[in-house]
């Protein structure tokens, strides 16, 4: 927790900004996790929350692996997250409000909280729902933005090698009593079944985010300004020393950081050139803009040769193989024929064959010149059924062709 003193009043959006400075070194942290410290401020959330500290721990290189341990694991013995995770926080959020109401400044730190959340969206807190869905994308083999629970139970058949359960059962066998293990029998030697899967998917819902809780940095905050919290402080400890963790009765299961991790401004998962997410045990992810994509898009990010968008057969990464290469530049390579032209652009086509749709870009070019005198070229892509540059143009304003008037344009 900051040590940095907080003046109560001061612009909200300054302190914010510098909590979310603060935050993204602990966030964004790729070094290997302090297995004994994280594991020391494991006992004391559990102590905090009025449990006898776990007794066995086992750490694994990735939360794919983790959370089907995870599952396994809650065939042998209960989940205690609600107890050490969503009781302890509500608890610890109250007693914190409490303080903040017998200063009288409640509504100060009410709108830095509203800052906040947005803030740190745009920076981290989206990364656990996104990791989770790396995972689900793993199992299902799906790529683009529709990958929900859905894709899942579509799938049928093996989804992994009976040695990835193998390995896992193993592991837990190593470390754990008999007591807890007994139910794994089932797993092994077995291929990881859609119902096992779902299970995993599960798990992240009672999962502890270790240093990308979002939730820790709004207790820097206060805490810079005099309100501590005792009881929220082995969470900061695992935040500093840890990763994902879920907490079992007498077991814990903890992850190791990533060795790889990047995003974009708005901290969605995001790398043109390799892996966007990277744990120990080889597990990755490629991503653009928040989106999974198969490795072949990143080769294409790097050769960047238009004949790969013509052959590439998913709808979704073709448009994300258009947005990297740029449009002016495709009209250019691909030979995109004029279709139409008038005063409000000029309407390109280029035909994908009869199985896809064709590419339909509107040229234009701004009627305000800039303060050099120069006019800015805007290239727009626009639906396929598009007839006229007017009427893609006006599609870009959410209005039909007879209702746009360039001349009304602000």
């Amino acid at each position: 927790m900051s040590s940095v003193p907080l003046e109560v009043g001061q612009n909200a959006d300054e302190a914010v900004k510098k909590v979310v400075e603060r935050s993204k070194p602990v966030a964004f942290n790729t070094n290997a996790a302090d297995r004994r410290k994280a594991e020391e401020a494991v006992c004391g959330v559990y102590t905090s929350a009025g449990l006898k500290a776990p007794r066995y721990f086992v750490w694994f290189d990735s939360p794919f692996h983790g959370a089907i341990a995870a599952a396994m694991v809650s065939k042998g013995t209960k989940s205690v997250h609600k107890q050490v995770v969503t009781d302890l926080k509500n608890q610890c959020s109250a007693k914190l409000w409490k303080m903040i109401d017998a200063k009288g400044d409640k509504l100060w730190w009410t709108t830095v909280q509203s800052k906040l959340t947005p803030a740190l969206k745009r920076s981290f807190a989206t990364l656990p729902q996104q990791i989770r869905r790396a995972v689900l994308a793993s199992f299902v083999g799906h790529v683009g933005p529709g990958v929900d629970n859905i894709n899942l139970e579509l799938v049928w058949g093996q989804l992994a090698p009976p040695a990835l359960l193998s390995k896992l059962v193993g592991q837990l066998c190593h470390v754990l009593p008999e007591e807890i293990t007994k139910p794994f029998e089932e797993f092994d030697d077995r291929p990881l079944t859609c119902g096992l899967a779902i299970s995993a998917m599960g798990q992240f819902a009672i999962a502890g985010y270790g240093n990308l809780d979002a939730d820790l940095p709004f207790y820097d905050i206060t805490g810079a300004a005099g309100f501590r919290v005792p009881e929220i402080m082995p969470l900061f400890h695992i935040a500093r020393f840890g990763h994902y963790w879920w907490p079992f009765d007498d077991v814990c299961l903890m992850v190791d950081r990533p060795i790889r991790l990047s995003v974009d401004e708005e901290g969605l998962l995001h790398n043109p050139i390799g892996c966007a997410l990277r744990y120990r045990d080889g597990w990755e992810t490629f991503a653009w803009h928040g989106t999974f994509v198969p490795d072949r898009f990143l080769e294409f990010g790097i050769k960047k040769d238009v004949t790969h968008i013509f052959y590439e057969p998913n709808v979704e990464i073709r448009r994300m193989m258009l947005e990297m290469y740029g449009l002016e530049a495709f009209i250019k390579d691909s030979g995109a024929k004029v279709v139409q032209r008038d005063k409000c652009g000029v309407l390109y086509r280029q035909h994908f064959g009869d199985n896809h749709e064709d590419i339909v870009i509107v040229h234009v070019v701004n009627s305000t010149p800039e303060p050099d005198g120069t006019y800015n070229n805007y290239f727009l892509r626009v639906p396929p059924e598009t007839k006229t540059a007017r009427e893609g143009v006006a599609w870009t304003f959410g209005l039909t062709a007879d209702e746009y008037d360039p001349l009304k344009e602000t």
